[in-house]
């Protein structure tokens, strides 16, 4: 059997103040501070041939075509195949603006993101001189009243943390990986300090008993809120609620890692499944100048003094979605299917599978079931973000995620059609099968 060889690292890319904060359209005024770092962590595996990077960010995330472009230059820099290298994101709405959505959310400073990029690259670069003997343990725990499902509360939220710990043969911590399904939104519009939100607690609170590196993997939690946010109010958490929260991840997954024993290591490999995820068709052409003129009586509303910086902002975002599709239409040239790619790291037992979505919670369930009695752990917002992937269910209720959400987002006109998390869990499915028994 080949020994597994590990490394990690991190580098702090936390701006200055004045940057754009993304994640909501209500928050129109520049960050004024840090509250806490925003890191990007990279994890390298080795078997002696085969290398895997697997990369988190405490950002809101990135366009595919930026984090295709990122991981072809750590693919470059390490000398391996692009399908070795995953990138993901916490999807914390406290970081600047690292992709251009619609509105002011999407207002991207190109010199930061520029210097991260290669921040990131240089991170990942630097990690094989420092591979050394590994071993590799999982356990996973229960962890409720973190968040609720937001699209409908008579479901339950996934309340299931899973965790890797990564040693070397002496017993040093060289790495460890979270993964939980909440959106990282505790902190709501209101705070204007950059913030990796409760999964920064997380993180650094495990690096700080056991050393090494900790990566927050965000899980299918397009459906899924804070349970503060049902509590209290929508968007009126606090830092406190973060250090709580994050607080018990950490104690959860210690708890869950003191009964856990090395994981067989298999050889290591990686897979993408090319998939075109069908789009639902646009709105008529009288349909959308109902909703033109709607957005442009909100905007004329908003400017009345004293005016609503937020509505006048948002209904400008709205108007420049609903003429960009209006554009399409007039050209014929509105898609109807979605080129994207599901991404899978095997790692022995243990599968990470990545995709460029907000996944609904029921997705990422599919997915860990499919894949037993192997452990999977379903990173959303991997390799890029498209925007929401709900469930059939939630398409036929409609609502944010499932309908409207497409308008903020800058690769998308229209939303994801019904039957599209089903395209998913089959694509996993068949990636699976190409799996060594």
């Amino acid at each position: 059997m080949r020994t597994l060889l590990a490394a990690a690292g991190c580098v702090d890319i936390t701006p200055p103040p004045g940057l754009f904060m993304s994640g909501f359209a209500a928050r129109v005024v520049p960050a004024v501070g840090s509250h806490d770092p925003l890191m990007a962590r990279a994890l390298m595996l080795s078997d002696g041939i085969i290398s895997l990077v697997l990369i988190s960010c405490d950002l809101i995330g990135f366009t595919p075509a930026c984090a295709h472009a990122i991981r072809a230059r750590v693919a470059a820099r390490l000398d391996i195949p692009l399908l070795a290298v995953m990138l993901c994101c916490t999807h914390t709405h406290s970081a600047p603006a690292s992709m251009p959505f619609r509105g002011v959310m999407g207002i991207v400073d190109k010199s930061w993101l520029d210097s991260t990029i290669t921040a990131i690259v240089d991170l990942a670069a630097a990690l094989p001189p420092r591979l050394q003997p590994a071993l590799i343990t999982a356990a996973s725990t229960t962890v409720p009243a973190i968040g609720y499902n937001r699209q409908d509360p008579s479901r339950n939220a996934d309340d299931t943390l899973r965790v890797i710990a990564i040693e070397s043969h002496s017993g040093a911590r060289i790495a460890t990986i979270i993964n939980y399904a909440t959106h990282a939104v505790v902190l709501g519009p209101r705070n204007l300090l950059f913030s990796a939100d409760f999964p920064g607690v997380a993180t650094r609170a495990i690096t700080e008993r056991h050393g090494g590196v900790s990566l927050y993997l965000q899980g299918a939690c397009g459906d899924i809120d804070p349970l503060v946010y049902q509590q209290r109010g929508w968007g009126l958490g606090t830092f406190d609620d973060c250090d709580a929260i994050g607080t018990l991840l950490a104690d959860a997954a210690d708890n869950a890692l003191r009964s856990s024993h090395p994981a067989p290591l298999a050889p290591l490999s990686a897979y993408t499944f090319p998939l075109l995820l069908p789009l639902d068709p646009p709105p008529s052409r009288d349909t959308l100048l109902t909703l033109i003129r709607s957005f442009e009586a909100q905007r004329s509303a908003s400017l009345v003094p004293p005016g609503n910086p937020v509505e006048e902002l948002s209904a400008t975002a709205m108007l420049a979605w609903a003429h960009e599709l209006s554009s399409a239409l007039d050209l014929n040239r509105v898609p109807s299917l979605l080129p994207c790619e599901l991404h899978l790291l095997h790692i022995g037992n243990l599968l990470i599978a990545g995709a460029p979505f907000e996944l609904y919670s029921d997705i990422g369930r599919a997915f860990v079931a499919a894949a037993a009695p192997r452990i999977l752990l379903c990173a959303a917002y991997a390799n890029g973000l498209y925007g929401y992937c709900p469930t059939s269910w939630a398409k036929a209720q409609g609502g944010y995620g499932a309908d409207s959400s497409c308008r903020w987002f800058p690769s998308l006109l229209t939303p994801l059609a019904a039957g599209a998390d089903k395209l998913l869990i089959q694509a996993l499915v068949s990636v699976l099968s190409l799996l060594p028994s």
